[in-house]
């Protein structure tokens, strides 16, 4: 009697083991602070291959799948777009939208991109932003700034206005490259922004496409 109840108290705890472990699907982590590189492409020699992938640094330097990662710009990552035409393609002057800064702002997403594993005879980088999808009406933009006044040069851009939109980063990302950007969203909400890095010297490697999630708000 006695080995029969502790049969069925272990059996009971499996079940109960298997029901934890199995009840819901694992939920994505969420980044929306510190230094990331979005864009890191490696270059691998041995077989000709180009990876796209995440770049984390604190806590722990590494490369992540953009898979199961949603990369946050907090509610409080806002920024009013400027007047003046050079401003006009990323929207309605006076508007806001959600950006993570192209400089370090310690509660929120610094976000870049980095080619520092591509030999220079593989560079430069075609990037491609070969589709996306957001909240009705939004739109998507990376962007740097430089010179006083500070005027934008657009990367990346899915505004639809005339001369507007950027589907292919400009002359590509130099091998050896480490740099930062404003990276805005023009409305609240789920973003999924799906890209493709070619090498366009050597054999052109190509990272194939590869997805990325991001949450403005």
């Amino acid at each position: 009697m006695k080995l029969k109840n502790r049969l069925f108290g272990l059996t009971a705890v499996l079940t109960v083991a298997a029901t934890v472990f199995t009840a819901s699907p694992a939920m994505a982590a969420t980044i929306e602070t510190g230094h990331l590189d979005v864009f890191d492409v490696d270059y691998n020699a041995a077989d000709n291959t180009l990876t796209l992938d995440l770049k984390t640094y604190a806590p722990d330097n590494d490369d992540l799948s953009p898979a199961g990662q949603v990369l946050r710009v907090t509610p409080a990552a806002t920024a009013t777009i400027p007047s003046g035409t050079a401003w006009q393609c990323l929207g309605p002057a006076g508007t806001t939208m959600y950006v993570a800064p192209q400089t370090l702002v310690s509660d929120r997403l610094y976000a870049g991109w980095n080619t520092t594993d591509v030999p220079a005879a593989q560079g430069p980088v075609k990037l491609e932003l070969t589709g996306w999808s957001g909240p009705a009406g939004s739109r998507f933009a990376l962007y740097t700034t430089g010179g006083f006044p500070a005027t934008p040069s657009f990367k990346l851009n899915t505004n639809t206005a005339a001369g507007c939109p950027v589907s292919v980063w400009p002359g590509g990302i130099a091998a050896g490259t480490h740099a930062h950007g404003n990276w805005a969203f023009s409305t609240a909400g789920t973003y999924t922004l799906t890209f493709r890095a070619t090498a366009q010297n050597g054999a052109g490697a190509t990272s194939g496409a590869v997805t990325y999630t991001f949450q403005a708000g």
